[in-house]
């Protein structure tokens, strides 16, 4: 199984795809439905965020960088910096080496990476 079939097969299945038929609608007398809730990837996975927070003691420097250099021969203009990130190390090497295995199947595509999962540790004890 190449990659590319393997992301596919991981991929959840949407109504256009689905080997199923679509159930019958709900008649007008029953009550509807809570919506499901998306399971997908599943209880064993949290996502992994792009960007990491910064101490805020950090934050003073980057922002006079960042001020000045948005400002450039604009003096008179008004900056606010809202949140100061760190870009994740290990989203970053998954992003590069998903997008590499991506790209060697098909060159001439372009590829972008919007989510990524990292399984759970769940430490078990075992008995001896």
């Amino acid at each position: 199984m190449g990659f590319l079939s393997w992301l596919h097969a991981l991929r959840p299945r949407g109504e256009d795809d689905s080997p199923h038929p679509a159930p019958d609608p709900p008649s007008a007398g029953a009550p509807a439905a809570p919506p499901a809730s998306n399971a997908w990837p599943g209880p064993d996975w949290e996502p992994l965020a792009p960007y990491l927070p910064v101490d805020p003691h950090d934050h003073l420097p980057v922002c006079i960088a960042a001020t000045a250099i948005a400002a450039g021969d604009r003096p008179t203009s008004d900056l606010t910096v809202t949140r100061v990130s760190l870009a994740n190390p290990e989203y970053q090497r998954v992003t590069l080496i998903a997008s590499a295995l991506a790209a060697g199947a098909l060159p001439e595509s372009t590829f972008a990476v919007t989510r990524i999962y990292k399984k759970s540790s769940q430490e078990e004890t075992h008995a001896a």
